[in-house]
């Protein structure tokens, strides 16, 4: 029997190539879009996920209150809370700390292969709390060891070639002289991890006498990650009082903080850390609208397929009438429907496969995502395929076995069986949906454009383009900056050079710092951002001095000067520089207060405009210039301001100069542009994506659309007939059938602007400098769905319009 559904359902698709095609390529593009979005929520979902005890794995974050009362929550603190509290509360199983201690350069034994890379250590509990896939080591023991270090599969064919690296040692410059010893490989582990590293060193490493007193007395800094491993039954909220009083009675009473302690679940991390410093993760609210429109574009294309199953109703009544008369069961005839349904869905699903195959590639370029299909696929996506299978072809499938089968033989043969107004009653409130939905995508792909436009096209106060930045990666460097720079300025096509601690759009930590001016000034001590700057620096960036001067490199005295913007004059209530006495008493570094070993006295010689120095998500906020020669921060960072001719040769010129300072440099530089594109990359992707989800919605509710204009012809083939006898003209007949869908598409705009615009409005908050939504952008989003419902409803319009009445009008 099921080989004879089967084969039946085969010869109907061959027979109806037209609908086949269309209902196939419906749900072909339906679970496409929802497998494709499906396999992106899934991995977002099990981030850090992949640890098999990761639901007792916390993260500790403090919760600080500043002198001056801000609040700020800090992923990162002291040695102490994790080593004290492990030996104090017995609900902790296990304690993790990991700390960054900048970057070094790493090579193998004969500086063949030298590498930059960060210079992160933990204690030996990472590796039994974590899941870290090891290929080669002991779990236990691979940081036990001073002077020991795991790195990943990928580093250690970087280094060596290959990944039996057990037992070989690398070199690490700006550590001690001893070379490190390889004591783990571990695999490529998944990339939905928030922890991401290439190598780690053992904790135990650290072994001078200085950090050891510094360990020991640590109850304040914000220098390790720490995660604890809980007792299930744990209760969190007592435990983190418990290291809260812990760490008040053990800090020195003179720098003693304001603090709290939150224990934040590892699964946690990555959507609910977007208000801890210096952390952005994913977002929840998106991954709910992707997994909403994944869901709607599968159903439409479900619903779809009934739109175009009942719209052939007509012209099946009779075969199923004659099953009937011969003995099928409603069973039977069930049995026969689901079977078609099944067929074009897997024939769909095969077209799926071969598509998403093709299309990840592309998907991961854009998500910057791992995304694969394939054997080694988690198990989980397999099943979810295989019940969208069983979903697809129950959903498709039912109504129309249903329906079709109920009906008695008698009504069938006379094709007497209404099947219009409720029927097209429930097509209707769909079809708006549809286009709702569809124009909604359209305005939120206009207004993403046009904010993205606006960003790049914004004056920021300084220039960015053709705007070269070199890392500065080594003390010999450093000390020759000013060598280097007049270097830089003799090559051709360089226009200017300058150095600096932090460059506007800085994607490391730009430090703020306490500022207490005179009381005539200020009343209150105030708190700006800080960047070490050299004479050059306002030129060759383009910022405007509005007020007093800039910096003089003959004159010594100018490494005790600063330059303030316009927000910092205002907020110190300086009009004029005049030479104002300003202390500097500490610096602020992500977290990390830093009290100068004595206040840093300077004077305020200008005044600067406003530039955006941060994303254009906040505003510009008060910011000093400081002299290179500073206490706060050394230099970082050579920016060099080309022109457009050769670049590549410019390049290659200024590796061999720093070369010929520091043979060992390596030379990293990036384009300060494109940095700043960064700040914007989600957001990209997300306008991307709404385009995709617009066309594919407006697609699907075309097809739609064609299934309900399809239905409504059949249903009105003598009226048509009628009409056409009695002298309508073939656009007065198309005007007819199109105009009640065009009604429905206006009502969808009507629903939709509303909405569209809440939305937008809602997503524009989030930046501080934006747009202002137009009245055009939904004219033109409804002028594009008016349009294509236009020609869609048109072309079976005509068809209908122009066919033979004699052909219609002859049989009842």
């Amino acid at each position: 029997m099921l080989k004879n559904y089967f084969k039946i359902a085969w010869r109907n698709l061959l027979k109806h190539k037209v609908y086949s095609f269309i209902n196939i390529i419906g749900l072909t593009i339906g679970i496409t879009s929802f497998l494709m979005i499906a396999l992106f929520v899934f991995d977002e979902l099990t981030f850090d996920r992949f640890h098999n005890n990761s639901h007792n794995i916390y993260r500790v974050v403090e919760d600080r209150t500043t002198p001056d009362g801000k609040q700020m929550k800090i992923a990162m603190v002291s040695y102490q809370v994790s080593e004290k509290s492990k030996t104090d509360f017995p609900e902790i199983k296990d304690a993790v700390r990991i700390a960054r201690f900048g970057r070094v350069n790493v090579s193998n034994t004969e500086n063949t292969n030298v590498f930059y890379e960060d210079y992160m250590v933990c204690n030996q509990s990472f590796l039994t709390v974590f899941d870290f896939p090891l290929l080669k080591g002991n779990r236990k023991t691979a940081l036990t060891e001073s002077h020991s270090v795991i790195l990943t599969e990928e580093t250690a064919k970087k280094i060596f070639n290959s990944t039996n690296v057990i037992g070989n040692t690398i070199l690490v410059s700006d550590r001690d002289s001893l070379p490190f010893k390889i004591t783990g490989v571990l695999k490529a582990f998944p990339a939905n991890s928030h922890l991401s590293f290439n190598l780690l060193f053992s904790e135990s490493s650290l072994t001078s006498a200085g950090f050891k007193k510094f360990l020991n007395a640590d109850w304040t800094s914000s220098t390790f990650s720490t995660y604890l491993v809980l007792d299930p039954n744990t209760d969190n909220h007592k435990l983190e009082k418990k290291i809260a009083k812990l760490v008040a009675l053990n800090q020195d009473q003179h720098n003693k903080l304001k603090s709290s302690f939150i224990l934040q679940p590892l699964k946690d991390i990555h959507f609910y850390s977007n208000d801890i410093e210096g952390h952005t993760g994913g977002n929840i609210s998106y991954i709910y609208i992707f997994s909403i429109i994944g869901i709607f574009v599968l159903l439409i294309a479900c619903i779809n397929y009934i739109n175009l199953t009942t719209a052939r109703f007509v012209n099946r009544a009779k075969e199923i009438a004659v099953k009937k008369v011969v003995g099928a069961s409603r069973e039977n005839l069930i049995g026969q429907f689901l079977s078609e349904s099944f067929v074009m869905t897997v024939i769909s699903l095969v077209f799926t496969l071969i598509m998403v195959k093709y299309l990840l590639p592309f998907f991961n370029a854009f998500t910057e995502k791992e995304l694969v299909l394939g054997v080694g696929t988690d198990y989980r996506i397999w099943i979810g395929i295989l019940s969208i299978l069983v979903i697809v072809t129950m959903l498709s499938g039912i109504y129309p076995a249903l329906f079709q089968s109920g009906l008695k033989p008698y009504q069938l043969f006379k094709s007497k069986k209404s099947t219009g107004n409720g029927t097209l009653s429930i097509r209707r409130p769909l079809v708006v949906f549809q286009f709702s939905l569809s124009i909604i995508m359209i305005v939120a792909t206009i207004v993403v454009y046009m904010q993205m436009k606006y960003i790049n096209t914004k004056d920021m106060g300084f220039k960015k383009d053709q705007m070269v930045v070199i890392d500065i990666n080594s003390g010999k460097v450093r000390r020759d900056a000013e060598t280097i720079k007049a270097e830089f300025g003799k090559l051709s096509h360089v226009r200017d050079a300058t150095v600096s601690s932090r460059v506007p759009g800085e994607w490391k930590n730009i430090p703020k710092v306490s500022v207490k001016a005179s009381r005539a000034l200020s009343p209150k001590g105030s708190e700006i951002y800080f960047l070490g700057v050299d004479d050059r620096f306002l030129k060759a960036f383009g910022i405007h001095l509005l007020k007093g001067r800039n910096f003089d490199a003959s004159n010594p005295a100018d490494s005790s000067a600063i330059i303030i913007n316009e927000k910092a004059a205002i907020e110190l209530g300086i009009k004029e520089p005049t030479e104002q006495l300003i202390e500097i008493p500490s610096a602020d570094f992500d977290g990390e207060i830093e009290t100068l070993d004595r206040p840093y006295m300077v004077r305020v010689i200008g005044i600067v405009k406003d530039f955006n120095f941060k994303s254009l998500r906040e505003m510009v906020e008060p910011m000093a210039l400081g002299h290179t020669n500073n206490p706060i921060q050394s230099i970082d960072y050579f920016t060099v301001n080309v022109g457009t001719g050769n670049i590549a040769a410019n390049l290659t010129q200024m590796d061999e100069i720093l070369h010929s300072v520091d043979p060992k440099h390596l030379f990293e530089y990036h384009f300060l542009d494109k940095q700043w594109e960064l700040f914007y990359r989600q957001d990209q992707v997300r306008q991307i994506i709404f385009l995709m989800a617009a066309i594919l919605t407006i697609l699907i509710a075309c097809l739609g659309l064609f299934g309900l204009a399809t239905y409504t012809a059949e249903q009105r083939i003598k009226e048509i007939g009628i009409r056409k006898v009695l002298g309508a003209s073939v656009s007065g007949i198309v005007r007819l059938l199109s105009k009640e869908f065009l009604q429905l598409v206006v009502i969808a705009v009507l629903i939709a602007t509303p909405i569209a615009w809440g939305l937008m409005y809602k997503w524009l908050e989030s930046f501080a400098y934006r747009i202002n939504i137009s009245w055009w952008m939904f004219v033109l989003a409804a002028l594009v769905a008016i349009m294509i419902a236009l020609c869609t409803v048109s072309f079976q319009a005509i068809k209908a319009a122009i066919a033979n009445p004699v052909k219609s009008l002859r049989t009842e």
